[in-house]
């Protein structure tokens, strides 16, 4: 799997960042050659290009990279993670879609089901309206759009509400993803205001998701423990997010649990920070 960052800057500043916003947004953008370097490296066979940031959008040569990507490997699966508001600029949104990228995903981090829970995420006034407005954009050009929420002590209460409103403002959204937060960066800097325990998540997303499947939308559960997860929602936590896993780890309960090999793991982070009571191995 290869993710990269197109840039570190940001138009929004999160408050469950994995990244100290007020640190990387000093940092240059990766040169364009070694962005190049990378795409020139992939093997598309088994692998993909992710790009990321901060926020992508915001890298002047944004377009140049993904033609580039595109006309270096013809089948090549491209994945954008973004915010999603300089897709609320038709101009900007057609000219993506105009790359005619094929085999392309865009992801969209989405906090909250209105302005006040979504813009307490971003810290950025406009930024829900702008969004939505990107996400609507992308769908009516036809480009797969994915949905993504990083749960923290502000949203998680409120799943099922954000799903509901996802439902009806997005029906032919392709795919809604729940993300455990890593706890580094902004995160850990607010840690007393996002840190919530996963167990505590749980109750509501099970019945977010149950919205989400009613409807048909695709859904998964990342950096979710197998052994929080309900047995009914399992097969949508499996599997490990192979580029972060020098960050995830197991705890003493898991060398006894039978899941162990299908487990997303645990964020080191969390571990640290919350212990490891909340883990209990799956034995029959």
């Amino acid at each position: 799997m290869t993710d990269w960052p197109a840039t570190f800057k940001c138009n929004d500043n999160c408050i469950s960042c994995i990244n100290n916003t007020e640190i990387v947004s000093r940092i240059p953008d990766p040169p364009l050659e070694q962005i190049k370097s990378v795409i020139d490296s992939i093997n598309p066979k088994n692998d993909y290009f992710g790009i990321g940031g901060g926020e992508p959008t915001l890298r002047k040569e944004f377009f140049d990279i993904l033609e580039y990507a595109r006309k270096k490997h013809p089948n090549l699966y491209i994945f954008v993670t973004t915010n999603g508001r300089m897709f609320s600029y038709k101009n900007f949104a057609k000219k993506f879609a105009d790359l005619k990228l094929g085999d392309v995903c865009v992801a969209v981090a989405l906090y909250g089901h209105n302005p006040e829970i979504h813009e307490s995420v971003t810290r950025t006034k406009d930024s829900f309206e702008q969004t939505i407005k990107g996400i609507k954009n992308l769908i009516s050009l036809g480009i797969r759009t994915e949905i993504r929420t990083i749960i923290n002590l502000i949203n998680y209460k409120h799943m099922e509400d954000l799903t509901k409103f996802v439902v009806k403002e997005f029906p032919s959204l392709d795919r809604f993803v729940f993300i455990n937060m890593k706890i580094t960066g902004n995160a850990y800097k607010n840690k007393n205001s996002v840190l919530v325990k996963i167990s505590d998540v749980i109750p509501h997303v099970e019945k977010a998701v149950k919205v989400l499947k009613d409807s048909g939308i695709q859904t998964r559960l990342y950096h979710f423990p197998l052994c929080i997860v309900p047995r009914h929602l399992q097969n949508l936590a499996k599997g490990i997010t192979k580029t972060e896993i020098q960050e995830l780890t197991f705890v003493e309960e898991c060398k006894k649990c039978k899941m162990r090999k299908e487990c997303s793991m645990i964020w080191k982070s969390y571990a640290a920070i919350m212990g490891d009571e909340e883990f209990k191995a799956i034995v029959d």
